[in-house]
């Protein structure tokens, strides 16, 4: 019994043993190891001392670059590269920089890193093109402005074009802006030109700015005579019931006289009173029975 409880706590000590050691082999990398599948990419597998090295042409610090102007990309390549900004030659910088005498990667002529290298008043330095372009609502050109405006080269400022507009405030007080199209429209009963108008019997006012009656048509009952009124259909002056303008206004059996008003002619009759006692006004023929 008791060898067998000898036998049985040593394979335990065994099994417990290549547990951990099978588990620090396969399981931790960059640590110790059997082959370079336990270790990173840039590292391989020392066979002395069973742990992972640095693989020939790549770095885990600083140090290991033996140059000043290199650092460890220990994020990314774990290679040493030139370290931010600094350089040997002008192909170690960006395509818009050269390499001064002191190593460092500068702005190439006609080109920025900062906005101090700019026209302080109008300028900035652009990070998409590491150029000075305009300062957000200044210009050099007319290209540097939206389509609806124009560059003053004086001033450096956009200039909205004639009749165009961002807001209501740029238009006329009859006009309201159309924020989409950036143009000043006629605002609802005023007028530009006679296309904002109804001409089959309007036009457009010039000085008004307001669409008004052509000759012979009408907008409102004030611009008729006092017997008429202003068909909104027509548009024109049109008599009121039992008014005239002329016979052609009144019955065949009327006629239109001095102030307006439709009569009867002699021998007809519009009503009971026009004829003699005892007879009526027949209302189909206007005669007298």
């Amino acid at each position: 019994m008791v060898g067998s409880s000898r036998f049985l706590l040593l394979l335990g000590i065994f099994v417990a043993l290549a547990m951990v050691y099978a588990g620090c082999s396969s399981n931790t990398k960059g640590g110790s190891c059997n082959d370079n599948a336990n270790c990173y990419d840039y590292q391989y597998c020392n066979a002395s001392g069973h742990n992972c090295a640095t693989l020939p042409g790549y770095c885990t610090a600083n140090s290991e670059c033996n140059d000043s102007l290199l650092s460890c990309d220990s994020a990314k390549t774990h290679k040493c590269i030139f370290s931010t900004g600094r350089c040997r030659t002008n192909a170690n910088c960006d395509i818009w920089q050269v390499c001064d005498s002191t190593n460092y990667c500068r702005a190439a002529p006609g080109y920025c890193d900062s906005d101090s290298v700019c026209e302080p008043t109008y300028e900035f330095c652009n990070p998409a093109t590491n150029k000075c372009s305009p300062a957000p609502g200044y210009c050099t050109s007319d290209t540097d402005c939206d389509s609806w405006k124009k560059c003053d080269v004086v001033s450096k400022r956009c200039y909205l074009i004639a009749g165009r507009c961002d807001l209501d405030g740029d238009c006329e007080n009859w006009q309201n802006c159309d924020v989409k199209a950036h143009r000043c429209v006629a605002k609802s009963g005023y007028c530009v030109n006679d296309d904002n108008c109804d001409t089959s019997w309007s036009k457009c006012d010039m000085t008004l700015k307001k669409c008004v009656a052509r000759q012979g048509f009408c907008a409102a009952d004030n611009e008729c005579n006092d017997w008429e009124f202003c068909s909104s259909g027509s548009h024109r002056c049109t008599p009121l019931k039992d008014r005239c303008s002329t016979f052609a206004d009144c019955g065949s059996w009327q006629f239109c006289d001095t102030d307006h008003y439709c009569k009867h002619q002699s021998g007809y009759c519009d009503e009971d009173k026009n004829c003699v006692t005892g007879e009526v006004c027949n209302q189909n023929n206007h005669l007298c029975q």
